[in-house]
């Protein structure tokens, strides 16, 4: 009796305890973190050399770039917050990486070296995972050291990179939006010229020596970039925002919508100033001259400046000239017997203060027979645009 008593108050205490035991278990395993599973970043294959620059395009502004090894350089395209430039240091480094962060996006390149690599230009905003499917187009181009090649680009040119130093190129002078390039010497590797023009656009060349080039120019604007055309390609002057060719289209306008400014005659020469016009922080003054006698006028020069309407006396005269950033009909300087001869001067834009006027001088050369007209301020406050 009294071991049985024993064995049935155990079994009690130890039915009484074993609730709290697994209480105490569960409680303990809804403490603990469960894991996080972590995620492998994919990478792109990316050849890169010492002969040609590779260009990334990334489809928003780069915060950071970082390079594995030394063996590599690269920085971003000046001008530009979301091209990243890629070379190789020196020829033949060992596999390395490069990490981009851009818009909050890692980007993790694995990459090799390669004398001649077949992509130079990738769009990453198209790439998905595959280099392949973001391939920037090429162009060939074949320069020489006997000859000049100019490529024009519709847009003003940002940024020029050269892929080796076997070519050597710079912007034409007067003009924003055309490269003129050259072989340095008789021979190079192959190489790339790689430009980015202000509207965001990229354009790439795969250039290589030939001694006497066929194509001697490229207006990339044209429908097929790949030849040159037929007429030349449009200039965007350095100090003009508008491009060449539509200053001379508005020009044309201007001369033939008719209006007047001043006109004035003199010696049988007659010179008439038509309505000004204004385009894009631009004034353009039609100038018609008519040469009404029997013996030929030859332009010497046109002046333009701004005098005080009335000068004291003992006062010195104040004239200010101001230059014209282009002449539509520059070249053409002679007026044949009764004939005329129309031009279009064009000018940033300025305005004329109460007190002064603007004088248009037209100077015979060699000879006495000479025009002056006299505009105020409204004339080109009234001044008329173009469609």
């Amino acid at each position: 009796m009294k071991t049985t008593a024993c064995l049935a108050l155990a079994l009690g205490l130890l039915t009484a305890r074993t609730p709290t035991v697994v209480a105490q278990n569960t409680a303990s395993s809804q403490k603990q973190p469960t894991p996080t599973k972590a995620s492998k970043l994919a990478s792109l294959s990316l050849y890169v050399s010492d002969q040609k620059t590779t260009h990334l395009i990334f489809p928003h502004p780069v915060t950071y770039v970082d390079l594995g090894s030394t063996g590599l350089i690269a920085a971003k395209a000046t001008g530009s917050e979301n091209i990243v430039r890629v070379k190789a240091a020196t020829a033949g480094f060992g596999e390395t990486n490069m990490t981009v962060l851009s818009g909050g996006k890692l980007y993790s390149f694995v990459v090799n070296y390669q004398r001649s690599p077949r992509l130079v230009g990738i769009d990453l905003g198209m790439a998905d995972g595959s280099p392949d499917k973001g391939q920037l187009p090429t162009t060939p181009l074949y320069v020489s050291n006997q000859k000049t090649t100019h490529l024009v680009f519709p847009y003003p040119i940002t940024y020029v990179d050269l892929g080796n130093p076997g070519i050597i190129a710079a912007k034409a002078t007067g003009a924003e939006n055309i490269v003129r390039v050259k072989a340095a010497g008789t021979s190079f590797p192959e190489t790339n010229i790689t430009v980015l023009t202000s509207n965001g656009k990229l354009y790439m060349f795969t250039v290589n020596y030939q001694h006497d080039p066929k194509v001697l120019s490229l207006d990339m604007g044209a429908p097929d970039a790949a030849v040159a055309t037929s007429e030349a390609g449009e200039a965007i002057l350095s100090n003009s925002p508008i491009p060449q060719g539509n200053l001379d289209a508005y020009s044309k306008q201007a001369l033939a919508r008719g209006g007047s400014s001043a006109s004035e005659s003199a010696n049988q020469l007659s010179v008439h100033s038509g309505s000004v016009g204004y385009k894009q922080e631009t004034l353009f003054f039609p100038l018609h001259i008519a040469n009404k006698s029997n013996v030929t006028y030859d332009v010497d020069f046109v002046k333009f400046y701004i005098q005080d309407k009335k000068v004291a006396k003992r006062t010195a005269e104040q004239a200010i000239e101001i230059t014209p950033i282009y002449v539509y009909n520059g070249s053409q300087k002679k007026i044949d017997v009764q004939s005329k001869l129309e031009q279009v001067y064009v000018f940033k834009k300025f305005t004329i203060p109460d007190q002064k006027q603007l004088i248009i001088e037209v100077y015979e050369k060699g000879g006495g027979r000479n025009v002056k007209l006299n505009l105020s301020n409204s004339d080109l406050l009234n001044a008329r645009t173009f469609q």
